[in-house]
């Protein structure tokens, strides 16, 4: 049986944990933009995480977790030397890469690890590349330093205006296209769905840019089997696991996928965490909060 061994972990800043796991067969096969599906323990649910790295040399591949629900709190306990019960991939398909010219990569809370190995795939066919980072506030903002080595011009947003400019992706984005008038060839986004339903009604509206979003769903297997993580496209019912998890952003039905689809689960997911921890149940109130506004 497979170990599925962390050989480094680390809390980059509040709630969003870095792992680096050995998992040689994943690591050589990996491309910017697929996911995998991690179990912490036998009962943990699959979580579905975008990959950040992976280095095929050391077998090693890197992902962030954001501390929120019951299975993710379990990984945030989790030490170097633990082994996670279970990781499967890569799955998905990869981003769509070419030379698109000035491209600009957005990633907000969860995405700025998921943005990144897309970001870097970019770079490689000679893009020019914006990046945006978004955070609640500057504490919240991580990997920096990378995106800094791979961008030509990095910029970062908080919510509270504590670092760069204060708003989010769209603000910043509305700025470049409409009052700059830089010329932006294409778009890539990751982060919560509200935020990207935005930023794809913003680019739509100021010339129909081409904008393409990794989708952030609630999975099962990972197959395509299960249904769970159907959402409508141009119309049509598809599947984030096997048919993205990257779609063109303009052609998703945003209203189904935030207001069904990912509040589905949220009040049990609530009672989970209470039932898990009593350290977990303000986390657990700030779930239910937030099911109406579908900003979790």
């Amino acid at each position: 049986m497979l170990e599925f061994k962390i050989v480094e972990k680390e809390e980059y800043v509040p709630n969003i944990h870095k792992f680096v796991v050995s998992v040689p067969k994943i690591a050589q096969k990996t491309q910017p933009g697929q996911f995998i599906l991690v179990m912490a323990d036998e009962k943990s649910e699959r979580i579905p995480l975008t990959l950040a790295d992976w280095d095929p040399i050391s077998g090693t591949i890197t992902f962030f977790v954001q501390e929120l629900g019951l299975s993710t709190t379990k990984m945030a306990y989790m030490e170097v030397q633990d082994s996670f019960y279970s990781i499967v991939g890569p799955l998905g398909k990869p981003a769509y890469l070419a030379k698109f010219g000035t491209v600009v990569t957005s990633g907000g809370c969860f995405g700025l690890g998921g943005i990144y190995s897309i970001t870097k795939g970019l770079k490689e066919l000679d893009n020019q590349i914006i990046s945006i980072l978004e955070a609640k506030n500057e504490s919240l903002l991580y990997f920096e330093d990378e995106f800094q080595e791979i961008s030509d011009e990095v910029i970062f947003v908080t919510g509270d205006g504590s670092k760069g400019t204060k708003g989010h992706i769209y603000d910043v984005l509305e700025d470049i296209i409409s009052t700059q008038k830089r010329e932006i060839d294409h778009i890539k986004v990751i982060g919560c769905n509200v935020m990207m339903s935005k930023v794809a009604k913003l680019t739509k509206e100021l010339g129909n840019i081409p904008t393409y979003a990794t989708v952030s769903s609630i999975m099962v297997d990972g197959t395509g089997m299960c249904g769970a993580c159907r959402l409508t496209y141009d119309g049509k019912t598809k599947f984030a696991c096997v048919d993205g998890p990257e779609f063109d952003a303009h052609k998703i039905d945003w209203d189904e996928l935030i207001g069904v689809r990912n509040t589905a689960y949220i009040r049990e997911e609530s009672l989970s965490l209470q039932n898990f921890s009593p350290q977990c149940k303000s986390l657990a109130k700030f779930l239910e909060k937030n099911i109406e506004k579908g900003s979790v």
